[in-house]
């Protein structure tokens, strides 16, 4: 179900995977792992479209938590789309900060390096796995 806070100024920020809106809140700022780098929004960012690449979503100064507060998130690509002081973020899959498990990720990490792939789909599906595996262990290593 989406956290929900309706109040106040900054960004709202929206990240929705195909079953739900997992987050729906206020912020100052946001922090986005596009898939050429990261990209900081604040209030009157110009709008733009953008394709997310696997990495950690920063959501800081959340309205009713303090300011110096950051919560964090992993999303699995996507798009993103900002307007208007509102960040839309539309990815396969976003696990909350809380939830990552550096132990599991190390694991999976492991798992697809010791994997073999023949062909050069098969190949270049492995690298990005692999790629979004060492991207959910450095997120899942930062939960502090």
């Amino acid at each position: 179900m989406a956290e929900s806070t309706k109040t106040g100024g900054g960004v709202r920020c929206v990240i929705t995977t195909p079953e739900a809106t997992v987050l729906d809140t206020r912020a100052t700022f946001v922090s986005l792992p596009l898939f050429d780098g990261q990209r900081g929004i604040g209030h009157g960012h110009a709008p733009f479209i953008g394709r997310l690449g696997a990495g950690e979503v920063r959501i800081s100064g959340e309205a009713g938590g303090a300011a110096d507060a950051v919560r964090r998130a992993f999303v699995e690509g996507g798009f993103v789309e900002v307007g208007q002081d509102v960040v839309t973020i539309i990815t396969q899959r976003s696990v909350p900060g809380d939830k990552l498990d550096a132990a599991a990720a190390r694991a999976d990490l492991e798992r697809l390096r010791s994997s073999t792939a023949k062909g050069d789909d098969a190949i270049d599906m492995r690298m990005r796995a692999e790629e979004t595996a060492r991207s959910f262990l450095r997120a899942a290593q930062r939960k502090g």
